[in-house]
């Protein structure tokens, strides 16, 4: 993934009120960040945070460059953004969900078993989708005793080969 890419991190609701704020449905672990980001990409554009506070699950924003309610309106739907080196650096061992998928997963072998083509979030543990073609899907929970590693650099993912996965079809 290119260093430059923008990522998404909301994506605004509908206009709030009359001035020009915006309600923002945050699409990121770390709501907070809207809170002290000066600025943010929408539709490519570079816009300007004046302020923002929480206002039930969203967050309500006021832009610069959006100074009255007919402006906002024209920015529904829209998607807010940020270059990848502006994201939230994550702790040692944890991944951001599009850096995961793509991922080729291969046993301890070398053998590959597929790429990892979603990841589910159930509950207690996230799990990986595998698609590998002509084959049913592989599940693997993301626990440490199942994947030995991964290497975003590489671009793969190292599953503990038991006596295989179940497969989404035999399950």
């Amino acid at each position: 993934m290119d260093r430059n890419e923008l990522i998404t991190i909301g994506v605004i609701v509908a206009p709030h009120g009359v001035r020009g704020d915006l309600r923002i449905m945050p699409q990121t672990d770390f709501p907070d960040r809207f809170l002290t980001m000066d600025a943010c990409y929408i539709d490519g554009k570079e816009y300007h945070i004046t302020s923002a506070r929480y206002h039930k699950q969203f967050i309500l924003a006021t832009f610069k460059e959006v100074p009255d309610r007919n402006a906002a309106e024209l920015m529904a739907r829209k998607e807010i953004q940020v270059p990848r080196d502006q994201l939230v650096e994550l702790p040692e061992g944890r991944y951001y969900i599009f850096d995961i998928i793509g991922l080729t997963v291969e046993d301890t072998k070398g053998h590959v078993l597929g790429t990892v083509s979603d990841v589910l979030q159930p509950g207690a543990n996230d799990v990986y989708v595998v698609k590998q073609e002509g084959q049913p899907d592989l599940l693997l929970p993301v626990l440490e005793h199942v994947i030995l590693d991964i290497d975003v650099e590489a671009v793969r993912l190292l599953p503990i080969r038991r006596n295989g996965f179940n497969r989404a079809a035999e399950t």
